[in-house]
C-alpha cells in the first residue's frame, strides 16, 4: 500500500471511531454523575482477574475506563452489556 493511501486509511478510521480519552474509574462515575441520559457499554473480560471496560460517549467524545471492581452505575443512564469490547489500537 503506498504511504499516501495508509494516512487516508488511518484518518478515515479516526474519523469513524471517534476520539477515545481513558479515564479513571473515579472520573467516570463523575462525569456519567453529572449528566442525564446517557449510554453506557460495559463488559467484563479476563479468566484469573477481572477486568470491568466502561464506555460512553459525551460531546463528540468516548470516555472510557477499565477496572478491577464493578463500578456502581446508576439508574438514570441506559446500560448496555457486551461480551466483548474492541478499542482501537493507536
Amino acid at each position: 500500500m503506498f504511504p499516501h493511501a495508509q494516512h487516508s486509511h488511518i484518518q478515515s478510521a479516526l474519523k469513524m471511531n471517534g476520539v477515545f480519552v481513558k479515564i479513571e474509574g473515579h472520573e467516570f462515575l463523575r462525569l456519567i454523575n453529572e449528566q442525564e441520559n446517557l449510554v453506557i457499554v460495559y463488559s467484563k473480560a479476563g479468566i484469573f482477574n477481572n477486568v470491568y471496560l466502561y464506555l460512553t460517549s459525551y460531546k463528540g467524545f468516548i470516555f472510557y475506563c477499565k477496572s478491577k471492581e464493578q463500578l456502581p452505575l446508576p439508574g438514570k443512564h441506559e446500560k448496555i452489556f457486551s461480551n466483548h469490547v474492541t478499542l482501537p489500537i493507536m
